[in-house]
């Protein structure tokens, strides 16, 4: 919501409360007199709920037009060139490191979308994804925080990783060459790999693209990969609008297309 004061709707909202509020206290008195056959009290407890009714209902009219007024300056603002600078306030506040330009916004692995149109905001991972109908700047940058914490704070295996990447490479890589055997040293492209490595339409949908994108970003910060005695080196794209991009936890970007993974005699 936007933050600009708006007496008006707060003295409307703190009537509508006091009203609501002495409602609630009046009918649970009602449900326990007539349990208790307290006629008197029944009665009693009957005659002021009518007149918070009264007070609720003989002006309902002008609040509701003060409230409707109040989230039509809401609307105005979501709509207007203030509310991005806000977002991206927010979201950096809260120590997320979007790129890109409102409506659309990326921070590896996830992708942030807004749709006005929709009332929704879509956080998407490949193709899962969760959306919200929260806009207000604050709240939204609270949601995103608490996905994105959930992946880049999840613990990760290199050991595990490696041993997953040399399986799908070995296999890749007979396939490709139609080899008994592997192909030590020969580049195996990352996206053929990734096909590999979720062969099983669930295993896709736990991992997404994005999500093993964001692995190899992870792994390439190590200054030497190897594992089982072999050296995994990710090769670059030669051409910087294919292969997967990656960005490690400093924002530096690169593109690689391809992983050589020499046998265990190679220096």
């Amino acid at each position: 919501m936007n933050d600009l004061g708006r007496p008006p709707e707060e003295a409307t909202i703190r009537h509508i409360d006091a009203v609501l509020k002495h409602l609630t206290s009046r009918w649970a008195s009602i449900k326990k007199a007539r349990k208790d056959l307290d006629f008197k009290t029944v009665a009693q407890a009957l005659d002021g709920a009518d007149e918070d009714l009264r007070q609720l209902t003989s002006s309902w009219d002008e609040q509701q037009t003060v409230i409707k007024n109040a989230i039509q300056l809401d609307r105005d603002f979501v709509l207007s060139d203030a509310y991005p600078t806000e977002v991206e306030k927010a979201m950096q506040d809260a120590a997320i490191p979007i790129k890109g330009e409102f409506p659309n916004y990326e921070f590896p692995p996830f992708k942030l979308t807004f749709s006005y149109n929709n009332g929704s905001v879509r956080l998407s991972m490949g193709r899962r994804s969760k959306q919200t109908k929260v806009f207000a700047p604050s709240a939204l940058a609270a949601w995103v925080s608490k996905e994105y914490q959930q992946v880049i704070n999840s613990k990760f295996n290199a050991e595990h990783f490696c041993q997953e990447l040399l399986v799908a490479y070995e296999m890749t890589n007979r396939l490709n060459l139609t080899k008994d055997t592997a192909l030590w040293g020969h580049p195996v492209t990352l996206k053929e790999i990734y096909k590999i490595l979720t062969l099983k339409q669930s295993v896709k949908q736990d991992y997404p693209e994005a999500l093993f994108t964001y692995d190899l970003a992870r792994l390439k910060e190590q200054f030497d990969i190897c594992y089982d005695g072999r050296r995994f080196e990710l090769v670059p794209s030669r051409n910087q609008s294919s292969g997967l991009l990656l960005v490690n936890s400093k924002g530096q970007e690169s593109r690689v297309s391809s992983l050589i993974i020499y046998d265990k005699n190679n220096g």
